[in-house]
């Protein structure tokens, strides 16, 4: 990710300049040993120097602007940053020298300045205070450099949509003109008459090659199920016809109507083949949940190194939520393969057609479930952080029991099923609710209103 930095300077002469010296190479130093790819501008104390570093880091391909401002400088520039940077900006400020008895910098009531000024203008800044260099300091800029990208790359995404929304899953319709004006990204539909032609047209060497790659993961089969060749080459035709079309399309990430065509069409599953494509970077959701598949997108965005992928919450008590799908989670998010709940190729459940992944969320993993939806005019979301406990019976699918602190988790559901939240929940490994906030509190063009929070160290969130 490459970052750019621009430290605001002044035109006259004031407070301590070695102080706002040491703080700059502070910052630069911080960089040095970080993984961002970082461009450095400044000083800048003029509306000309300021579009020019503007103009510079753009044509760089920055994704990221960070504001600093080691001593005040002038506040008549960020309406001009406005003018010129159409995406999030982080303002970073610094404090004053503890050494000096006089005022050495003003550089968080200059950020102030800024920051106060930028929102009431309604593009509120990502806000970062503290010494370069210091652990906090370095964790709260990173989670900022993160959401930042990710609004940034959420605004211009580009989603495919691959049939329609599973029958009888109103709730989750898109809108795709809401979800442009809204939300940024652009819809594109590909029907599934296009896309079983592609299914068909795949060579029998290109099949066979893919074949070997989804049979190189040894994944034992259960006891009774036969699975023929032409089960695993209709399984390799799904997974090269939904990679061909994403890089085609140049897709950011993709939600498939799953069923009833593909099953009945072809006589198999597509949810191997799915969770094959998590695994390799695809953000995809079934059954044509397209705010799903967003959720995806949003967790990679915010680095997750484990692909994230949609699950139904299937009950609940009042400390623990189940989680199941019918067998297309990444391998990344299951107990190892070879161990009592490792994956296991097998029939669905329900049809008894191949194929499919029967799965148990690894023990004691951290995660987060979330939904981002649209209702009302509104993006809304909702979080939960909670840890994946050992499941008290075994179901035929991919499952994982994940336990909420604090309980409160039945008043939880009661409150966001009339919220409109749609049935499917984001699963991510690790805790992201704090960067999940943060993005929603700053997203442009319109703020997601966060209308509930679960599990979380602080008290619950209820949207005003």
């Amino acid at each position: 990710m490459k970052v750019a930095v621009f430290f605001i300077g002044r035109k006259r002469p004031g407070f301590d300049p070695q102080w706002g010296m040491f703080l700059e190479q502070a910052i630069r130093t911080q960089f040095q040993s970080s993984r961002f790819n970082t461009l450095f501008f400044g000083p800048i104390a003029e509306e000309a120097v300021l579009k020019n570093a503007l103009t510079a880091a753009r044509q760089s391909g920055a994704e990221v602007l960070i504001v600093s401002q080691p001593t005040m400088g002038d506040g008549n520039l960020w309406p001009v940053l406005l003018t010129e940077w159409n995406a999030p900006v982080i303002l970073w400020a610094t404090p004053e020298n503890p050494q000096n008895l006089k005022v050495s910098a003003c550089g968080l009531v200059g950020i102030h300045n800024w920051a106060s000024g930028m929102s009431q203008a309604g593009c509120p800044p990502l806000l970062v205070y503290g010494l370069p260099g210091q652990a906090e300091t370095i964790s709260e800029l990173n989670e900022a450099i993160c959401v930042a990208a990710t609004a940034k790359k959420l605004q211009h995404a580009r989603i495919g949509l691959i049939g329609d929304h599973a029958p009888g899953f109103l709730n989750m319709a898109v809108d795709a003109a809401a979800q442009q004006r809204l939300l940024g990204p652009r819809l594109k539909r590909i029907g599934l008459y296009e896309f079983n032609a592609l299914v068909r047209s795949f060579s029998e060497a290109d099949v066979a090659a893919d074949r070997n790659m989804a049979e190189s993961l040894t994944l034992p089969i259960r006891s009774g199920v036969n699975l023929s060749d032409e089960v695993w080459d209709i399984s390799s035709r799904y997974y090269l016809a939904v990679k061909q079309v994403a890089a085609e399309e140049r897709f950011d990430a993709v939600a498939l109507r799953c069923w009833p065509e593909l099953p009945n069409e072809f006589g198999v599953w597509p949810y191997l083949a799915v969770s094959r494509l998590a695994s390799g970077g695809i953000n995809i959701c079934e059954e044509g949940d397209v705010d799903g598949a967003v959720g995806c997108l949003i967790a990679q965005s915010l680095g997750s190194q484990v692909p994230a992928f949609n699950s139904d919450w299937l009950e609940h008590d009042d400390d623990s939520i189940l989680l199941w799908h019918a067998g297309a989670t990444p391998l990344e998010m299951c107990e190892p393969p070879g161990t009592p709940d490792g994956p296991v190729l097998d029939v669905h459940f329900n049809t008894q057609k191949p194929l499919v992944i029967n799965a148990v969320l690894k023990i004691g993993m951290p995660v987060t479930l979330f939904r981002l939806w649209h209702f009302r005019d509104h993006y809304r979301l909702v979080v939960c952080e909670g840890t994946v406990k050992k499941p008290k019976r075994t179901i035929e699918g991919c499952t994982g029991l994940v336990g909420m602190a604090g309980g409160g988790v039945n008043r939880f559901f009661k409150q966001v099923c009339l919220k409109g939240m749609p049935h499917h929940v984001t699963v991510v490994q690790g805790h992201w609710a704090s960067a999940l906030r943060t993005l929603a509190e700053h997203y442009q063009p319109q703020p997601i209103a966060v209308v509930q929070t679960l599990g979380l160290s602080q008290s619950q969130h209820t949207e005003k």
